[in-house]
């Protein structure tokens, strides 16, 4: 049982909560020791006012009208139906015998004559204790002013218990808050845990479930948690893609090389077919090196290991160098390359990945778009979902896609004619560096042709 418990006290959720319980209790108890402390404060404030103001009214009566006039005055306050059961006086002659009032000399205790204190006083049959406040006169008579603290004692009592109530409260309150705290930080954190085992069990589908809670912060990291695992399983699944897709993709080319340099060995050639078929090889090989350096470069793009301290540049900018960069090329190959600039699209980024992107776009466009194309170049800026987005924009009047091959392009290796030279690597490294500017890449078919936008915030 004592292990069982210091188990539980180990855990985090609890001690935060117990943490939040005891803060609120001792928040409450203070707040009510607080107005219990102000309540007796004001209380006995305002009977020190009232005896001070008696004591002056009096004592310049005495001075001006004499013992006779006071003693019937002091009658007159004892029996005007206003407190006469708290009021306590007492007026005694100057050698000290008893002239009016409702307290015995006999029973008078010793008092300060500079402040009123309380003290306990023998009123008839019982004692009670008493706020009094002596003052002695001129002539040597001695005036004394009290009240009896019986009903302020009552009051309170009655605010203690008041207070004693709402402690309860508080401490019911805290206890409950405690173990709201508790469950709540608890299925959360169950919820993540049985997730976490789960998929470290091999689930790798497994995800945390999800209440219905806007604004919840703990929905929210769920939320968070689901999406990086969502993240995850694509990253996987985009390593297992390509591993497959590297295997099926480099095998042919390593299969003919393999055959064509066997030939070499076990066959009687001469010097220049030997040389033909070195010089194959050194072709094959160095197709296959850029293979690697492409699929290298998309890795490094999604990780954002080659990336440069992002700057502010703009589609403008970066479209009329690759514009200006291909428009010979274009020219040989019999297509018209145009550029219109609608608005400048400032982005921020990396501005040699960002023309590396448009370079691999602008070049397919002119391949497959075919002689006598027309390759338009367009920047400009879009609002979407209330979000500005910096865009360029790519399209051809080529024979264009069927719209169930567009769905595939930007995955690697992904050909729409294989008889045309490339590795179907150039689009899967513009989605890659898009997506590290927290951007993305649209396809779309322009019929005729096809139209591919490359959107970024704009900057």
């Amino acid at each position: 049982m004592t292990g069982s418990g210091h188990g539980l006290w180990r855990s985090a959720g609890l001690r935060l909560a117990a943490l939040s319980g005891f803060l609120v209790l001792l928040a409450m108890l203070a707040a009510l020791a607080l107005v219990y402390i102000q309540v007796s404060s004001v209380l006995h404030r305002n009977v020190d006012r009232q005896l001070l103001q008696t004591q002056q009214r009096l004592a310049l009566q005495y001075a001006h009208e004499g013992p006779e006039a006071t003693a019937q005055a002091i009658h007159r306050v004892l029996h005007d139906g206003r407190d006469t059961d708290l009021e306590l006086v007492l007026l005694t002659t100057p050698d000290g015998r008893f002239l009016a009032g409702n307290i015995d000399v006999e029973a008078l205790p010793p008092l300060r004559t500079t402040a009123a204190t309380v003290q306990q006083l023998a009123l008839g049959a019982q004692t009670v204790d008493a706020q009094l406040l002596a003052h002695p006169l001129p002539d040597g008579a001695l005036l004394v002013l009290g009240h009896d603290l019986r009903e302020l004692r009552r009051i309170e009592s009655t605010v203690a218990t008041a207070s004693v109530v709402a402690g309860l409260f508080s401490l019911a309150l805290a206890l409950a808050s405690a173990w709201f705290l508790r469950r709540e930080l608890g299925r959360s954190v169950n919820a993540l845990h049985q997730t976490i085992t789960r998929i470290a069990g091999g689930q790798l589908h497994e995800r945390v479930p999800v209440e219905d809670a806007s604004g919840d912060e703990f929905v929210r990291l769920e939320q968070d948690f689901n999406h990086m695992l969502d993240r995850i399983g694509q990253l996987m699944e985009g390593v297992t893609h390509v591993s497959d897709a590297i295997a099926h993709n480099l095998r042919t080319p390593l299969t003919r090389l393999r055959l064509r340099l066997q030939a070499a060995h076990d066959g009687t050639a001469d010097a220049p077919a030997l040389r033909t078929a070195l010089q194959s090889a050194m072709h094959d090989i160095d197709d296959l090196s850029r293979v690697l350096d492409k699929l290298l470069s998309i890795a490094q793009a999604e990780s954002g290991t080659r990336r440069a301290p992002f700057a502010p540049t703009s589609w403008q900018a970066i479209g009329e160098d690759v514009v200006e960069l291909y428009e010979d090329l274009a020219e040989h190959d019999g297509v018209s390359l145009h550029w219109e600039c609608t608005h400048p699209a400032p982005v921020l980024g990396d501005r040699h990945l960002l023309a590396g992107a448009l370079v691999n776009v602008v070049d397919n466009a002119i391949k497959y778009g075919g002689r006598g194309a027309r390759v338009q170049v367009r920047s400009q800026v879009q609002a979407c979902d209330g979000t500005a987005w910096s865009e360029i924009v790519v399209q051809d009047d080529g024979p264009g896609a069927p719209p169930q091959a567009i769905a595939t392009l930007g995955e690697r290796f992904v050909r729409l004619r294989p008889e045309l030279p490339g590795h179907g690597l150039g689009l899967a490294s513009v989605q890659a560096v898009m997506r590290l500017h927290g951007g993305g890449m649209r396809i779309e078919p322009a019929e005729p042709g096809l139209r591919v936008t490359l959107r970024l915030p704009l900057s």
